[in-house]
């Protein structure tokens, strides 16, 4: 509808400015073929010699006027010049011309048809008279009328071919995307495997075709990590659960012969790991769902590094820092993210943890390396995914679930900054870094 609207205000523009242009052209040619008399009349009048009948070029054309200053016709052509009074207008100043149009009612002639009416000004012997020559418009008119019936009955046919041609090319072109649009309802919310054809005949919508299969791709990897988190968070919650249950079995079986208050004190260790495991899936959750807004403040990211690690009164901790080191971060966040790495990092040290702390260039770093096994290179990534425990780590892990660095990672990236493993000679480093803020 659209793109007929269009074509329709484009064809009756421009039928109109034709007509227009038409009607232009006609008065312009009658002008000319008028000029063309006056001129012969006027050299007659130069010369002091003007008959009083002057030919005409034709019945209602060239008819011509000469009139004295006093209004006095002092020659004329048979014919309409003799009937009716052509001087409707005053004439101009000497040596001028000027050019009208006027009605058979003006002119005091019968009929509706329109005439063209030239008058020029020249030198007759000491005086001056006026020239006026006059044609009929009848026939340029007849010529409009004829274009203007034409344009009526051509027009609203240009228009209904054209809408429907749209009609049909439009829908000839949207065709592959209708046939895409089956194939996209044709996929079903558990067969993430299925892509769309690329073979549509346009380029546009092969690029469509190859960004629908894109997005496809990411939901299916996006799904197929959910089901392993699923996978991996019941796995971590049974373990808990399932010893915890074990032993109150056991008691339960044996009621006299058990230690009661030895075996509370073990299940409280599992309750203790489940509590853990259930605050890192809600602050993952809540950090990777954007629910946890950041809430800035402005900290010493040094001073809260030194109380963290003397919360794990570790001796194998070496810290070495810029005092201070000021950033602007969400500090709660920030605590769990260094409690994370430093934790990470006394579980897989041998004998010491190398701890430091700086800034520069609007940036604020903490470097933590342990003395533990390397990380290769493959590794180096996948480590940051939920639930990821690299082999040797799991056979001694003292109880992590593998969420720490994913979860130091996205608070990290909530922030602006990076964690990252670095690449060391021996055992294994990581880069936290945080936007800096001024010092005053």
């Amino acid at each position: 509808m659209f793109a007929t609207a269009v074509v329709a205000v484009v064809l009756v523009g421009s039928g109109y400015a034709l007509v227009q242009w038409l009607q232009a052209s006609q008065i312009t040619d009658a002008d000319a073929a008028l000029s063309d008399q006056v001129d012969l009349v006027a050299g007659l009048a130069e010369r002091g010699v003007i008959p009083k009948l002057i030919n005409p070029t034709g019945l209602n054309t060239g008819q011509v006027q000469v009139v004295a200053p006093d209004r006095t016709v002092l020659s004329y052509s048979p014919g309409l010049a003799a009937e009716v009074r052509l001087d409707v207008f005053m004439p101009p100043e000497v040596g001028a011309q000027v050019a009208r149009t006027t009605t058979a009612a003006e002119l005091g002639a019968q009929g509706e048809d329109r005439f063209r009416v030239v008058a020029r000004s020249v030198r007759y012997g000491f005086d001056w008279v006026a020239i006026y020559a006059v044609s009929s418009l009848e026939a340029a008119d007849q010529v409009v009328h004829t274009l203007v019936i034409g344009l009526w009955i051509v027009l609203p046919i240009l228009v209904l071919l054209s809408a429907l041609a749209t009609w049909y090319l439009t829908g000839r072109a949207l065709r592959p995307v209708d046939a895409m649009r089956r194939e996209v309802d044709a996929i079903q919310g558990g067969r993430t495997d299925q892509r769309l054809s690329a073979d549509q005949r346009a380029a546009e919508l092969d690029r469509l075709a190859g960004t629908l299969n894109g997005m496809l791709d990411r939901i299916s990897a996006s799904e197929a990590s959910r089901r392993q988190f699923l996978a991996d968070a019941s796995h971590e919650l049974r373990s808990p659960i399932a010893s915890a249950r074990t032993m109150l079995e056991v008691g339960l079986a044996y009621p006299d012969r058990t230690d009661w208050p030895a075996t509370a004190g073990e299940v409280m260790v599992e309750v203790d790991r489940l509590q853990e495991l259930a605050g890192e899936l809600l602050a993952l959750a809540r950090v990777e769902g954007g629910e946890r807004a950041v809430q800035l403040a402005r900290f010493d990211l040094a001073a809260l590094v030194l109380d963290e690690v003397q919360r794990t009164a570790d001796d194998r901790f070496a810290v070495h820092s810029e005092s201070p080191v000021w950033v602007m971060a969400d500090r709660p966040l920030v605590v769990r993210a260094v409690r994370n790495l430093l934790d990470n990092a006394r579980r897989h040290a041998v004998s010491k943890v190398t701890v430091n702390v700086g800034g520069g260039d609007g940036v604020a770093s903490m470097h933590v390396h342990n003395d533990g096994d390397e990380i290769t290179a493959e590794d180096r990534e996948r480590i940051f995914e939920p639930f990821t425990r690299l082999d040797n780590a799991r056979a001694r892990d003292e109880g992590g679930a593998g969420l720490g660095l994913s979860l130091a990672r996205r608070i990290a990236e909530a922030h602006g900054g990076t964690l990252d493993v670095v690449e060391v000679t021996n055992g294994a480093a990581f880069l936290l870094t945080l936007p800096a803020a001024a010092a005053e």
